[in-house]
């Protein structure tokens, strides 16, 4: 059964994340503390729990924006190196290709469309198969009448549902 359900297999480690430096780490480090200090507060009921958890809200952004910052240098830095390097060499495409191999790339092939033409968005796929299925959807009933069901004498109570905001 393992092997028809869909799973991947996430590498770990600096090549996962190139841009991760020590700053990132210290970040990761400051929040984790911080969660297991607000944790630690929260089991044992304590007073300062509300001091600890905004401690920890306030890690936890600075650890994102951190991590946003490395993400943002290390890409000015290959947009540095590549301007830095003639458009044809070897170098360049080397760098280009191992670039482009980071993005994240469409699952889907482009679909054919009924005239012929090819859906390249998700937003394009996504509409084509909304009219797939609801073109298969459709049931052809002829000039068939719905069937009369009997009644069974009991019905269901009007149900008031509530929104929770």
């Amino acid at each position: 059964m393992e092997y028809y359900i869909p799973h991947s297999d996430v590498p770990v480690g600096s090549s996962a994340r190139p841009w991760f430096n020590a700053d990132c780490a210290e970040a990761e480090k400051r929040k984790h503390s911080a969660f297991l200090s607000w944790v630690d507060a929260r089991d044992r009921k304590a007073p300062d729990l509300s001091s600890k958890k905004r401690a920890f809200n306030h890690a936890a952004k600075s650890y994102k924006k951190t991590l946003r910052k490395a993400r943002f240098d290390r890409i000015s830095h290959i947009g540095q190196k590549l301007s830095a390097q003639p458009s044809g060499s070897r170098a360049f495409w080397s760098l280009a290709k191992s670039v482009e191999a980071n993005f994240c790339r469409p699952t889907l092939p482009p679909l054919v469309r009924p005239d012929g033409t090819l859906a390249h968005t998700a937003r394009e796929k996504a509409g084509l198969f909304a009219s797939l299925f609801a073109h298969n959807s459709r049931l052809d009933t002829g000039s068939a009448t719905p069937p009369i069901l009997p009644h069974c004498g009991a019905s269901i109570p009007e149900m008031v549902v509530y929104d929770r905001v």
